[in-house]
Parts: C-alpha cells; structure tokens; sequence
C-alpha cells in the first residue's frame, strides 16, 4: 500500500506541475473536444460524433462533469485526462499484482507514473488515454466474470478509433485456450466459453456504435485518412505495410514518432538501458506462453500493436496507447525476473548484499535516466520547440491571453493568418472569460484589415505570422512600432488603438448603408508598389449583426462592361464585430498593363448562397467608387 501510494502520488506530481504550459497552449483538437462536450450540455447526443473528422463518445461524456464544475476553461479540458491518467497507473498497479505479484506491479507502475508516453497522453485533454483504463477493467474481470470483461471490452470501442481491433482479444484467447488445455474436457470447455461470452458481449454492447456507422459511413473521415498501407495491400504492394510493421515493432528501442504533435520526433519510447529490461520481460511471457496469464498478455500487446502497424506515418504513440499497461508491465517483469535470477545463482551466494545493493543501484540510475528523459525532452525540449509552439498547439494565443490578463484595455483585437472560430474559443478558454475579441486576418497569404473598437483604446496583437500590411497601419492611425514585441516563440507584437476615428482619403458625403447592416465611408487608392498591382483599402462602418460568411468584392470594369480584375474577402471575423466598429479592409487587384478607363465597383454578398446585399437608396447591388487608369508597368 505504502509503495502504490508512493507511485500514484509520484504520477500526480508529473501529470498536474505545470499543466497550463506542458503540453504549450491549447491544441485544436482540445478545443474541439470542450466544444462537443458544449453541445451535449446543450442536448446534442450521439454514439458518434462527426466533429473533428469522426469522435468516439465516451470521453466527451467522461468530460461533461468537470466544465459543470470547473467552467470552460483548461483546467476542464486537461482534467479529465489527468484523472483517467492517474487511474490508468492505479488499475495497473491492482492488476499487474494480483496476477504477477507486488515487486513486478509496483515496478511497471513507476514505469507509467515517470515516463513521456504515459505522461503526455494524461496531459493533453483528448480521448485517446480512456482505451488502456477500460481494456485494464476487462482484464480485471477477466476470467472469473466474463460478462463484465465483456460489457468494459466492449464500451473501449466508444473510446478511440484504435480500440476497433480489441475483437481479437477473444477470439485469439478462446483459440488458444482451445488448443492448451490439457485437462478433462468439462473443464477444458469452461475457459473457452468465457472467451466467447466476452467476445459475444462486447459485440453486442459496440452494435449500437457499428449500426450508427454502417447508417452514415461519411462521419469516420479519419479511418479512409488512414487506409493508405491496406490499400496499397489490396493493390497488391506490401511494402507500405510491411514498412509499417517494422516501425512499429521497433518503437521500443530503434525508431520513435515521426510527428511533433506528442513527443521529440523518431525518440523511442526507452532509453537502451530501459528497453533491455522489456525485452528480457518479453522474452519470459514468450518462454511461459502455456501459463495463460503471459499469454494473455502477449494476445493484449500484439493486437494492440495493429492500429500503428497498418496505418501510414509509423509508428504512432497515439494510435498504440492500448498497449500502455502491458508494455511497462514487461518492463517489470524483465527486471523481477533478473532480480530472482541473481538470488538463485550459486555464483553469488556469498555476496548476495552486495549483487543486491549493485542491482538497487543500477535501478535507481535507470531511474534517474528516465526521470532525465522525461523532464529534458518532454518539460523542456519538446514543448520549447519552435514545431510544436506553431503548429501543433497554439502556444501564441495562450501567451496573448496571459498579456491581456496582465494588461487588460476596454477592447482588444486579436490577428491570425487563417482565422477560424475555434481560435476565438481557444483564448477564451485560456483566459477563462470571454473578452469579446475582434478577430481579423493578416499575413503574406492574404490581404488583410484592421478593427477599431467602437468607442475607447484597446490593444492589437499580431503574431509573427501574422504580420500586417504597413498601409492599415498608418490608415487606422496605429504607430508602425509596436508597444513592445515578445521573445517568445512565436512572437507576437503589442499596439496601441487609438480612440480618435480614422478618416478615409476619399470620404463620402453621405455614408452607403448595405441593408442597415454596414456602412461604406469612403475608399484609399493606394499607389502601386510593384507591376500592375492596385492596392485599395475601404472604410466601414458596422451597424448590426452581420453574417458569419460575409465577403466584400472589388471588381474592375473596363468601358465595354467586362471584368477585368476583381478581388473578394473580409479579412475581419464578421461575427466577432458589434455595432460602432471600424472596419479597414484591403484589396489587392492585379490589372492588366493595357491602357484604357476602368471604373472600380464595390459591393457586399453572403458566401453560402451568393446573395448580394442591397446599398440603401440604390437601383443596383452595387456602388462605383471611381474611373481610374491602370498602371502600364513604366
């Protein structure tokens, strides 16, 4: 008890210090999950949730208790897995004891509670982590109470994708019992018919979730993402799956993750020193694969390791987070069964203090090295990394958020390069509060605006990437120097919004409104920088609420009617704008080098169905801003 409370407290430490900052920012698809558990508190239920390319239910319903009590925040987000983590190492440790003793399970438990694999997946807020804690509870009924093996076995397919294959647990056990059994056969019938009262049960309670699949095969987008190395089987080329295989099977000491988004890229999941240790426990299951136990084992690691093995970018510590208890219990294993070699060798009979104290201290340095191994590359390293900052967890938003706490302003407007909604509900759920954030896009990939709050100063913030085009700057009257710009990565600048109203180069006498919705006051002819290229940017003015899909055209006519040029966007979040905003949009038009008038035309539509927004007071859907002359090229 001593030492289980020591490892589970152990496991605490590294899955609750720093949970804000390890993983670095909020990901996409912990966004994604607090918003689905949003809709089921909203009355959406489903088996199968078709979010995020195709959710399985379990977690988001494990989820649903903590945002009731906690909020909307990321402490809701990251605390569920935390508690499934540390539940993980708890039911390993009752496990692993019950059927190969105390020293063995309190060894693969400080395995789990100490290593990177374990750790991150008990950090990041997504469900993947649910699949090894329900396959541990059918191990533990197993195989005294079939029934309840079966009912734990068969909810792990509403947990994670990887989980489809635990089937052939079973079938593999009820063979094998089949065929080693040597006793009467009454007797020999009784461990088989458990296997497929576990195998019967467990199809029975996933039916719901492969009827609701076989109904509507678009929503498991992630499983056709993946079929790549089947496919090329079926083709009649194996070697995209055979090369799965053998990254797979050398995850343990030879090749590692090919991807960021959970660990150093290609690190194994031991250090050598580890890894003998699990292939000494390996070859021992394999050595009393008559006891059913150590068979049992090696049928759970084995199918485990298929989701990884036949999908592409192998091996993948996702996809093999099934195989968590067993892989550190071999760990255990290995090391108990080299403890009880060296007491029982009549070599070292005389010096067993001294083999044992050596021993002690080779363990604890290979704890040491683990512990190394965990801090530098998963407290430091990875989570410092450029990659993983930028690309896969949205560290400058979780920094943004921790500025604007520190120096909170009436308004704040936030960039990005691609805005999409699930950035407003990152930093909000960073913050913890909504700060009714204008959102714009800006960036060498579009053309960009600016927003000015309606009514008192605020604060800017561009990231890196996110860089703004000089001309919006000085036409919102924002210096071209930031308050200050970060030395984090990415970085990210701060301005200043100033509270007095731009004024446009060419304002109208008389606003246009656009159905009472947004008003256009006025348009800047910028001159050309280089070639053909027209810059212009256009000054509105919100009213009320306007759509979510809201696009501007600018389009270029020449004296006959035809188009010429023309450039559509509203690099402002319509969505996020409230009434009094000040909205500077920019137009970029590449015009031909011909000479001839050209009138510029302006109006506003919706994206879903083209509809085109009516200027008050007009007979056409459109305004003409000007007669203008394109640029030769001289």
């Amino acid at each position: 008890m001593w030492w289980g409370t020591a490892v589970l407290l152990l496991a605490a430490v590294f899955r609750l210090v720093l949970l804000h900052d390890v993983p670095p920012g909020l990901s996409q698809d912990e966004v994604l999950n607090a918003d689905i558990v949003q809709f089921t508190r909203g009355g959406y239920h489903a088996l199968f949730f078709r979010e995020g390319y195709g959710h399985e239910p379990l977690y988001h319903y494990f989820s649903v208790p903590f945002q009731v009590l906690l909020g909307d925040n990321v402490l809701s987000i990251r605390l569920p897995a935390v508690t499934l983590g540390l539940l993980l190492v708890a039911l390993t440790l009752r496990w692993a004891r019950r059927e190969f003793g105390g020293r063995t399970a309190v060894l693969a438990g400080i395995g789990l509670a100490v290593s990177w694999w374990p750790i991150v997946f008990s950090r990041v807020g997504i469900r993947p982590i649910l699949e090894p804690v329900l396959l541990l509870l059918f191990a533990w009924f197993w195989p005294k109470r079939p029934y309840l093996a079966g009912l734990f076995l068969g909810l792990s397919l509403y947990s994670y994708t990887g989980a489809r294959v635990v089937f052939a647990i079973p079938v593999l056990l009820a063979i094998y019992l089949l065929f080693t059994q040597r006793r009467k056969e009454v007797e020999k019938r009784k461990p088989v018919r458990g296997a497929l009262i576990v195998l019967a049960v467990s199809l029975l309670v996933a039916l719901p979730l492969f009827l609701t699949l076989w109904a509507d095969p678009t929503l498991q987008q992630r499983v056709d993402q993946l079929a790549g190395p089947l496919e090329a089987l079926q083709a009649g080329d194996p070697q995209p799956i055979m090369q799965s295989v053998v990254d797979t099977v050398g995850i343990f000491s030879f090749t590692g993750d090919p991807r960021w988004t959970y660990t150093l890229p290609n690190r194994p999941l031991f250090d050598w020193g580890t890894a003998v240790f699990f292939y000494v426990g390996l070859l021992l299951a394999f050595w009393r694969w008559r006891q059913p136990h150590y068979a049992f084992v090696l049928i759970w690691l084995g199918v485990t390791l298929i989701p990884s093995a036949v999908t592409p970018q192998s091996p993948s510590t996702v996809r093999l987070v099934g195989a968590l208890p067993v892989v550190y219990l071999m760990v255990g294993l290995g090391i108990t069964a080299v403890y009880h070699s060296l007491s029982t060798m009549k070599a070292f009979a005389n010096q067993q203090k001294a083999v044992y104290l050596l021993f002690t201290l080779l363990l604890v340095a290979l704890l040491g090295v683990n512990l190394y191994r965990t801090i530098n590359d998963g407290f430091i390293r990875w989570p410092q990394a450029e990659t993983t900052r930028l690309k896969h967890y949205q560290t400058v938003l979780l920094d943004i958020a921790r500025d604007w706490r520190a120096h909170s302003t009436e308004n704040l407007v936030v960039a990005e390069a691609f805005y999409e909604p699930i950035d407003r509900d990152s930093l909000i759920r960073n913050l913890g509060s909504d700060p009714q954030a204008r959102w714009v896009q800006t960036g060498p990939e579009v053309a960009g605006a600016v927003v000015l709050p309606g009514g008192g100063d605020g604060r800017f913030y561009v990231p890196e990437f996110a860089s703004v085009h000089p001309s919006l700057l000085a036409a919102a009257g924002i210096s071209t120097e930031p308050l200050f710009r970060t030395e984090s990565q990415p970085s990210f600048a701060v301005y200043h919004l100033p509270v007095e109203r731009p004024l446009p180069a060419v304002p109208f006498e008389a606003s246009i409104s656009f159905e009472s919705r947004i008003k256009l006051e006025g348009y800047e002819l910028l001159s050309p920088e280089t070639g053909a290229f027209r810059h212009l940017l256009t000054f509105w003015q919100v009213e009320d609420a306007l759509p979510a899909d809201l696009r501007i055209f600018i389009h270029a006519v020449d004296e006959t009617g035809s188009l010429v040029a023309q450039h559509d966007g509203f690099d402002a979040a319509p969505e996020e704008l409230r009434s009094g905003d000040i909205v500077i949009q920019h137009h970029v038009l590449d015009l031909p080098e011909t000479v001839g008038s050209l009138e510029l035309q302006v109006g506003l539509y919706t994206l879903h169905n083209q509809q085109r927004l009516l200027p008050v007071g007009f007979q056409r859907d459109i305004v003409v801003l000007t007669q203008m002359v394109p640029v030769d090229g001289k």
